[in-house]
């Protein structure tokens, strides 16, 4: 299976959620960990599409969003190291440039505070909903992976993508080998 997961990170968070969720794929499988603009929007050749992206004021960070937290990174904890793709554009402009009648099996995560999703946003259910309205197959209800007050993941939270990504691998390879067989003459 030819797999991507696509992130946007600003603190590393998310892009450590994306590598342990590759990791659940194991090593049959062409598994892909890019930020999210690399990935062409056509999503040609591709099985699985993984997408993650953090939580900005209940919803997909914007760029005004993205910006203030690259201002902010000094000020913020001693430990805040901002990622090299923090400032470029991230999955809401990507999300735009999805043509419809993707035909992908997709997933979706987000990194949040720990508190209800009403409360504080829960930006994989958008991206699961955009991509499902483009012919993509949902294949996992969206997960979040938890960080503390000083943005940090939880404990456990990577192990906890590990096991997920293990899952949506088995959920991917059932279907695959389904609409291979109802392909067949």
């Amino acid at each position: 299976m030819q797999v991507l997961i696509g992130f946007e990170s600003m603190f590393g968070n998310t892009h450590r959620i994306a590598d342990a969720i590759a990791s659940g794929f194991g090593p049959e499988h062409d598994v892909t960990v890019t930020p999210i603009t690399d990935i062409p929007p056509d999503l040609v050749d591709v099985d699985v599409l993984v997408v993650g992206a953090p939580t900005h004021a209940h919803t997909l960070p914007r760029r005004e969003s993205r910006r203030s937290a690259v201002r902010s990174a000094h000020t913020r904890y001693k430990d805040h190291q901002l990622e090299p793709t923090a400032e470029r554009a991230g999955v809401r402009e990507w999300l735009a440039e999805v043509p419809p009648g993707c035909s992908v099996q997709v997933a979706a995560y987000d990194t949040r505070f720990r508190a209800p999703g009403w409360l504080v946003g829960h930006p994989a259910t958008r991206v699961s909903r955009a991509l499902a309205r483009r012919g993509a197959t949902v294949i996992s209800r969206p997960q979040s992976f938890y960080v503390d007050k000083h943005e940090q993941l939880h404990a456990g939270e990577v192990e906890r993508a590990q096991r997920w990504g293990a899952e949506l691998c088995r959920h991917a390879v059932t279907s695959t080998n389904t609409r291979h067989r109802d392909l067949r003459p």
